[in-house]
């Protein structure tokens, strides 16, 4: 008797335990479920964040390359397409794809504005919602839930800053004096290999100036052509500083191979004193109405710091000064380094 009393107490315990068996199957079914619907949130997003800085990276790097936003909406939507967003190539539509200006404010943190001139950035918004070409992601386990997908939007700006550059460069004869015109040569050189090491592409002119102004190489993207144009150079004459900024001016404005979307700045460099044409702080003010920026440098003793710091702070860049041949390298690679490419967002 005593035997099968025990037996009963058993089989009421494992009756007893069934129910709790089948609470903890279930809970063990939802956690799973929720943890693959979790992870698939996850990819999705990873995924998501992908395309979408894929897509703005081709969007500008057509935008910079044809110049052109049509360009730009079809690379960044052929783009977005090749990668996998959820099972399927992401879908854009050309409304998510914004053209605008971006750059950096004076507390380190950058900026979009859609529009405003000149273009140089593309904002795309990645959407997988109800409301978009690419629809909404599904989920493989939460409809039993009641929730049958969710709704991640990404957003990426690219930032890629094109330069036209106008390059004006003094042969007057004080340039013959104590190896300054070799000087400016080797610092010419530095600066054009400063930014054959940059990403973005930049456009150079040159003008020469002394008595009178000459433009001597059309803007280029082979900055050997610049090379070999000074190269045919030699000083002499007066210094007709003005007059060689006003074509300088001129060529990043009009020249032929001017691009819309690019950046506009001056490199204006003398070893002297305005004595002949035009004074170069009345050009200035053309140059900050058109938005293109003045950088002035000067070299030697005997150059007006003064006139040429003004000219540059009317022209909104930056002006500095080198006494000897080193000093007149790092004033060049210092304005190199000033014509960055920006990514933001």
């Amino acid at each position: 008797m005593k035997s099968h009393s025990v037996l009963n107490r058993f089989q009421q315990r494992d009756g007893a335990m069934l129910p709790f068996i089948a609470v903890v199957i279930v809970i063990l079914f939802i956690t799973a479920a929720f943890a693959i619907d979790v992870a698939r949130i996850h990819v999705t997003r990873s995924e998501l964040r992908t395309a979408t800085d894929a897509a703005a990276k081709a969007g500008i790097e057509a935008l910079g390359r044809e110049q052109s936003t049509a360009a730009g909406v079809e690379a960044a939507l052929a783009v977005a397409r090749e990668n996998i967003v959820a099972g399927r190539g992401m879908l854009l539509d050309p409304d998510q794809i914004v053209f605008g200006t971006s750059g950096q404010s004076p507390d380190g943190s950058f900026f979009f504005n859609e529009g405003g001139t000149p273009l140089n950035s593309v904002r795309v918004v990645g959407e997988k919602t109800a409301g978009s070409p690419a629809g909404p992601a599904r989920l493989f386990f939460a409809p039993i839930f009641g929730l049958s997908d969710f709704e991640p939007v990404q957003v990426a700006t690219a930032t890629r800053i094109d330069r036209d550059i106008a390059l004006v460069l003094d042969v007057s004869g004080s340039m013959s004096l104590n190896g300054r015109f070799e000087a400016l040569a080797n610092a010419l050189d530095v600066f054009l290999s400063e930014l054959d090491a940059t990403p973005q592409r930049e456009n150079l002119s040159l003008t020469v100036y002394s008595t009178e102004d000459r433009k001597v190489q059309d803007l280029t993207n082979n900055l050997n052509d610049i090379r070999d144009a000074f190269a045919n150079e030699s000083p002499g004459g007066f210094t007709a500083i003005g007059q060689g900024l006003e074509t300088g001016l001129d060529s990043i404005l009009n020249d032929p191979n001017a691009r819309p979307f690019a950046l506009k700045s001056i490199i204006l460099m003398t070893d002297g004193n305005q004595n002949t044409g035009i004074s170069p702080e009345l050009i200035a003010p053309s140059a900050q109405e058109a938005g293109v920026v003045v950088h002035t440098i000067t070299f030697s003793e005997g150059a007006n710091e003064a006139l040429m710091a003004q000219v540059a702070d009317i022209g909104e860049g930056i002006h500095l000064h080198a006494d000897n041949d080193q000093e007149l390298i790092e004033a060049f690679e210092t304005i190199a380094k000033q014509l960055q490419v920006l990514l933001i967002e």
